[in-house]
């Protein structure tokens, strides 16, 4: 038997890269050296005691002088699995006895009476009043009439409950009005409205359908103070309008006639009183209308067409010179001017 000899070729195939990281090395280039990631170590300073380091970084930490609280910042993995955080703090015992009489005044029970114009009626300054609303609805907490609020309302939970001012009434009358409306059900808080006069605390809940709409406050500690102040006042009023002629002579009462008609114009404008003796005119304003800006009288001649007239204000009343069929009283100027029409009938 014959044996062919078989000759092994071994072909080496040099990658492109190789050859041309080859060629750069022989002709002086900078060869790359990879660098290891930056450990914690790097990225912090404690205090100028680590610095960035562009060496080897697997020295000990005891060699580097790395503060102890490096561990903590190094990763989650360095803290205790039995480790908790502290929630709570221990009372002394005054605290005690303070938490203890805030809960009793919260426990305290208040009573809800039905008020008008479905209001519901806490007792002010007894226990703590609970407003109930729920979502898609709007409750109202209606303060006295004539408080003012002082500062926004402060309500525990700002995220999930909307409080929103409102008014109604003008002047003394005036009524502030707090609107509360809830996202969800389930919610439970509080809420501190200031006023002028006193300062408020309630308990705010949400249930999915309950809700209270109206809510406002009695005040027995000012219920008599309040009768006697309304009633003087009424009777200061009244005195104020009594009619007080200086013009009047004596003894012709017999002789006034009342047979006028007044139109328009608002209860700060609109004479309460309107009357003649047969050669002057008197026109009675309201009381209060002597501390505000009172309207410029002119008579409506036969032309339809305004005239000027002679008269003189005492007090709050009018005095014309003359009588005359119809007149106007105005304030202001252009289209947004008040105007009072006084017209004088004929007796039936």
């Amino acid at each position: 038997m014959r044996f062919i000899p078989i000759v092994l070729v071994m072909v080496i195939a040099t990658a492109p890269g190789a050859r041309a990281q080859d060629k750069q090395s022989s002709t002086g280039a900078v060869q790359v050296k990879r660098k290891p990631a930056p450990s914690i170590v790097d990225r912090y300073d404690f205090g100028g005691q680590v610095k960035a380091l562009e060496g080897d970084i697997s020295a000990p930490a005891s060699s580097l002088n790395v503060p102890a609280v490096l561990p903590a910042i190094a990763g989650a993995e360095q803290v205790p699995k039995d480790f908790k955080p502290r929630t709570d703090v221990p009372l002394t015992e005054a605290a005690k006895d303070a938490v203890r009489v805030t809960e009793n005044w919260m426990s305290e029970p208040t009573s809800a009476s039905p008020g008008p114009d479905g209001r519901v009626l806490f007792s002010y300054g007894t226990g703590l009043p609970t407003v109930v609303c729920a979502p898609l609805r709007v409750c109202m907490i209606e303060l006295q009439t004539g408080e003012k609020l002082v500062g926004e309302p402060h309500i525990g939970d700002s995220v999930r409950w909307t409080v929103s001012p409102a008014l109604y009434g003008h002047g003394d009358s005036t009524t502030s009005i707090i609107v509360l409306k809830p996202s969800t059900p389930g919610l439970d808080t509080n809420l501190l409205i200031t006023t002028d006069r006193r300062a408020y605390y309630l308990r705010l809940i949400s249930k999915p359908e309950d809700y209270v709409a109206r809510v406002a406050f009695a005040y027995p500690d000012e219920s008599g103070d309040r009768k006697w102040q309304q009633h003087l006042a009424e009777q200061k009023r009244l005195e104020e309008e009594r009619t007080h002629i200086e013009d009047l002579p004596a003894g012709a009462a017999d002789a006034l006639r009342f047979n006028y008609r007044v139109k328009g114009g608002d209860e700060n404008i609109r004479p309460v009183r309107v009357f003649d003796d047969g050669k002057k005119t008197y026109i009675q304003m309201p009381a209060r209308a002597a501390n505000r800006e009172l309207p410029v009288l002119v008579v409506i001649g036969a032309n339809k067409k305004p005239e000027m007239v002679n008269y003189r204000v005492k007090g709050s009343t009018y005095v014309v010179d003359r009588l005359f069929e119809r007149a106007q009283l105005v304030l202001g100027t252009g289209k947004k001017a008040q105007k009072v029409e006084i017209t004088h009938e004929p007796r039936g």
